[in-house]
């Protein structure tokens, strides 16, 4: 459970500025700061019983006391990382209830929470309470988006205007400029972590039928964040291509998904190089769309570029089913089959025996085998599929 992990919120910041009332505010600080010293240190035992005890500190303080929002976050925490998800849900969701009351709906911490409530419950099968939390990401983002580009648009007015009128307004333009700068460089900081923000809830219903739109809104405003607040061949920039691309791809929408995985591998083979497992799941993404859409010389290209860099490469489990079903594609059954079995050998030993994702690979193996003339063996991965299924 790292991901829940950085809801562990700094103290100090929360306070800079924030209304809340003295009560013992010492107990307060020493409950909060030890028990995240247990915390870190795994003595949970202790921890849960610190931060019960910060909370028992703000008994009387106003109802959006930001430091209850922190108790309730930090205990909160601590029972996801102890599996203990029905207490930890609650909790969550008073810290967000306080910290939307105290900061605003719109407040980055407050939308920062959002999103990993979001996630919360999505992960832990609470679509339903997910949903609206979606639907707020989506229209955050877009409206993250619409901000940045209002902003950079009316920087670009003010400095025509003052090329204009140099000799009146000198002073003005100097002046403009250095809001330019320290605007600027604020809101592209704001609009990389909301990218971030946007990323994980995407992760989380991409696969889903229903929110694949939605999805692909997420990743739309995270793109368009990175590609106005980041160099052209930044990593991360890679990472939002290749998400959009994916949805697109997982649509079978491949005319619009090829140029941003192009993009997307082209970027990452530049800024990590091949032997990063980054590149090699962008160049597999890629490979994998030439084989969707019958492109097969192109696919190969790709494909055997790879394993003839045996120094970087070492190829995933999807790498070898990706080339496998180009070979099936091709009609090579035989030499097909040596590449799905280590990539069933692979998954297997990832996920053990009876993982849900060893369903469709063994589908596609069997098949191959049957087309191999080996109908017998075909059979029996066949059986095997539909008992991981069933």
């Amino acid at each position: 459970m790292r991901f829940f992990r950085f809801f562990i919120l700094s103290t100090a910041t929360l306070l800079l500025g924030l209304p809340c009332q003295a009560l013992d505010s010492a107990a307060w600080h020493k409950n909060t700061k030890d028990g995240g010293r247990a915390y870190e240190n795994g003595n949970f035992g202790e921890a849960e019983k610190l931060y019960k005890a910060a909370i028992e500190d703000l008994k009387g303080a106003p109802a959006n006391d930001i430091r209850l929002a922190e108790s309730y976050n930090n205990l909160a925490v601590l029972y996801v990382n102890r599996n203990q998800l029905a207490k930890a849900e609650p909790l969550f969701e008073k810290a967000l209830k306080i910290k939307e009351a105290a900061l605003g709906g719109s407040d980055k911490d407050v939308i920062a929470l959002t999103s990993k409530l979001c996630v919360f419950y999505f992960n832990n099968g609470k679509k339903a309470q997910a949903q609206p939390l979606i639907d707020k990401m989506v229209n955050y983002g877009e409206r993250e988006t619409r901000q940045l580009i209002e902003i950079s648009s009316a920087f670009s007015k003010l400095a025509s205007y003052y090329s204009n009128h140099k000799q009146k307004l000198e002073n003005a333009e100097i002046a403009i400029k250095q809001a330019e700068g320290e605007t600027m460089s604020e809101a592209k900081s704001q609009a990389q972590e909301t990218a971030v923000m946007l990323d994980s809830v995407g992760d989380a219903i991409k696969s889903q039928g229903d929110l694949v739109r939605q999805a692909e809104r997420l990743y739309k405003s995270s793109l368009a964040l990175r590609e106005r607040s980041l160099p052209p061949q930044h990593a991360a920039l890679s990472a939002s291509l290749e998400n959009l691309g994916r949805v697109y791809q997982a649509q079978g929408r491949t005319a619009m998904a090829e140029p941003l995985l192009r993009k997307s591998y082209e970027i990452s083979l530049t800024t990590l190089g091949m032997e990063r497992r980054e590149t090699q799941k962008r160049m597999e993404a890629l490979a994998q769309l030439f084989t969707q859409q019958g492109r097969l010389s192109e696919a190969r290209a790709l494909y055997t570029s790879a394993l003839e860099n045996k120094e970087k490469f070492k190829p995933s489990a999807d790498f070898l089913a990706g080339y496998a079903a180009l070979l099936v594609k091709e009609g090579r059954y035989s030499e097909s089959l040596g590449y799905y079995s280590r990539a069933v050998k692979m998954q297997e030993a990832l996920n053990g025996p009876q993982h849900a994702s060893l369903a469709a690979l063994l589908d596609a193996y069997a098949y191959a085998l049957a087309k191999a003339n080996r109908q017998s063996e075909s059979n029996k991965i066949s059986l095997r599929a539909k008992a991981i299924r069933s």
